[in-house]
């Protein structure tokens, strides 16, 4: 090759001189780039030993013995030692087999993938060891291998159990409700405070479940001095009870029993209070009226309704969704429930005459009106219950109520119930 060239041409360039006039203006612009001057500061192109003697015999079918042979080297990586030509090579330390950057590397470790079986098994739903599903053994192989028949037959046996399960529970709680009722006010109360206690027993455990870390005995004490202060104060005493429920919680953590995140844990423990303790305080505020017991048995009576009547329309016709925050809840079940929340407030407060407002001309209309906004406010509070125990993770705050859950599932409508009633009575002006 000639130093003084960038680049030479192959020796094909030999053959016969060009017939027509594109391949002539093809050689004579080829014969521009072959006398610009070679610029030492930059790597040069040099043809490989495989098309030097190519270019000794042309037309022949040449072979290389592998692709780097035949590829073109930058001029520093050239295998040539340095020559009297390069002198600025001489006094450089060159190997005596440079690698080509076109050349491939040296073979490295073959990468084991997974086998077919490892596959698999990372691709097999086994639920029996799932951390998520604690107590269900059943593999897909076994499940596939029930007939859907005899599988169906299990699923409706074991929601006919729960359902009768929850109707045996909700008798009992019924009963209870009834006794106190018939026992007087403070009997009525007693009952109240335990339920809310209960109740916010589970709200704190699931708090700390949830990764917060709340003055559960602060919370506690509030939610069942709420009803005993609004009973025996009315509403000053929830009031009161509110205030030193900040206070409390403030020099918690001011004082050192409460340590880190204190804004999210006064937050959710204040919540509770409120959620819990102030609504069902309403249950005292009512009890302190002069028809206190019958105005807490028709909220009960209408939540009662409510929940019966969502429950058996849904299960039966339930077809559209209502709500994300509660999948299981549908509008057939709504609907549902608001027809027999507002035939039972025809039935029992309407026509039997339970609790003030079937007092006066406009009895059977007051009825009505506080049986509609039982059937708004009910579902509300159930789905306000399903936005919270989603946000925390969990299906029910309790498991204390087969077949209900916790208490807190439980009388989660009643907690609106009772200050909507309350309300409703004072705009109608029945209390």
């Amino acid at each position: 090759m000639d130093d003084d060239k960038s680049f030479e041409r192959p020796a094909r360039g030999a053959e016969d001189p060009p017939d027509d006039e594109q391949a002539m203006f093809l050689d004579d612009l080829a014969s521009l780039f072959d006398e610009e001057e070679e610029d030492p500061g930059l790597p040069q192109w040099e043809e490989s030993a495989a098309d030097e003697a190519g270019a000794d015999e042309a037309g022949a079918d040449d072979e290389w013995d592998s692709l780097a042979d035949a590829a073109p080297r930058w001029r520093d990586d050239s295998e040539d030692p340095p020559s009297e030509d390069r002198p600025e090579m001489a006094s450089a330390s060159y190997p005596a087999e440079s690698a080509s950057v076109f050349e491939d590397p040296e073979p490295t470790e073959a990468v084991e993938f997974p086998s077919v079986d490892r596959v698999d098994e990372v691709l097999s739903l086994d639920v029996s060891e799932s951390p998520s599903m604690p107590g269900i053994a059943e593999t897909p192989e076994t499940l596939l291998s029930v007939p859907l028949g005899a599988a169906t037959g299990t699923r409706a046996r074991v929601r006919e159990g729960n359902t009768v399960t929850a109707i045996v529970v909700g008798l009992i709680l019924g009963g209870i409700v009834l006794g106190a009722i018939a026992g007087g006010e403070e009997a009525t109360l007693a009952v109240l405070a335990v339920a809310l206690l209960l109740a916010a027993a589970e709200w704190f455990t699931s708090l700390r479940h949830a990764g917060y870390q709340p003055p559960a005995l602060l919370g506690l004490v509030a939610v069942v001095a709420m009803p005993l202060a609004a009973y025996w104060r009315g509403a000053d005493g929830i009031v009161l009870v509110l205030v030193f429920a900040l206070f409390g919680s403030g020099l918690w953590y001011v004082g050192g029993v409460g340590r880190g995140r204190p804004l999210s844990n006064l937050g959710v423990t204040l919540f509770g209070i409120v959620y819990i303790g102030v609504a069902g305080a309403f249950g005292g505020l009512l009890l302190d009226m002069p028809d206190g017991r019958e105005l807490v048995l028709s909220a009960v009576i209408l939540t009662v309704a409510h929940d019966v009547g969502a429950f058996v329309v849904g299960r039966a016709a339930g077809r559209t969704p209502l709500s994300k925050a509660s999948p299981n809840k549908t509008v057939e079940g709504l609907i549902g429930g608001t027809i027999a929340t507002i035939t039972a407030a025809m039935v029992f407060i309407s026509i039997l005459e339970i609790g003030p407002f079937a007092d006066g001309a406009g009895s059977r209309s007051d009825g009505v009106v506080l049986g509609i906004v039982v059937a708004f406010v009910a579902p509300l509070a159930d789905l306000m219950e399903s936005a919270v125990k989603r946000d925390l993770g969990i299906k029910d705050m309790g498991s204390l109520l087969p077949g209900h859950g916790g208490m807190l599932d439980r009388i989660d409508a009643l907690l609106l119930v009772l200050p909507a009633t309350y309300f409703t009575a004072l705009m109608l002006e029945v209390i």
